[in-house]
């Protein structure tokens, strides 16, 4: 796995990593899978054992795609406002969205996650926190289980996630110019 570069989605906020083999980076990759229902369709369909869970309540695969794509749009603009106002406003950062992956870990460089916006979202998007209101995107994925460890889609983003933390950590690197380090 290696970053090619980082990429700002709002400037000075809110940051998304691009991996190698990537078109795309990150945060721009999820909302366009997550709005694409020929790409849901065939997820659904390969994790239909994970959807038929109780939790999930009998959604049909043409209910989740469409739960998906709502709740991607919501959690997109959100994200972008939060991200836009947590600039000037100390209330509403990207903290309010975002919360550690891990309970009880507070570290630098911390791995964290935001959920959808809807009740029961299965939407994820993973950060690395540099600061209150200055996140990097480095994933994201459709959780429908309770831990991470029991789908290789999101042990792939358990990666992804120690990988961009130790990244960010190298304070050598040249395409970190817009990390402010202490």
């Amino acid at each position: 796995m290696k970053i090619i570069d980082t990429f700002a989605v709002v400037e000075d906020s809110l940051y998304s990593v691009q991996y190698e083999n990537e078109s795309l980076h990150e945060f721009a990759k999820c909302f366009e899978l997550w709005n694409d229902p020929i790409y849901l369709r065939e997820f659904f369909e390969e994790h239909l054992e994970d959807l038929n869970r109780n939790f999930w309540k009998g959604i049909s695969i043409e209910e989740a795609i469409i739960k998906t794509r709502v709740d991607a749009r919501e959690l997109e603009n959100e994200l972008l406002e939060i991200a836009e106002t947590g600039k000037t406003e100390r209330l509403e950062t990207l903290s309010t969205l975002f919360e550690p992956l891990s309970e009880g870990v507070i570290e630098d460089f911390e791995k964290d996650k935001a959920k959808g916006l809807q009740r029961n979202s299965w939407l994820r998007i993973y950060a690395i926190r540099i600061e209150a209101n200055l996140f990097v995107i480095c994933g994201g994925a459709i959780k429908l289980t309770h831990k991470m460890n029991k789908r290789n889609h999101l042990l792939e983003e358990l990666k992804k996630l120690e990988f961009t933390r130790n990244y960010l950590m190298d304070e050598e690197d040249d395409n970190l110019d817009f990390v402010e380090f202490n």
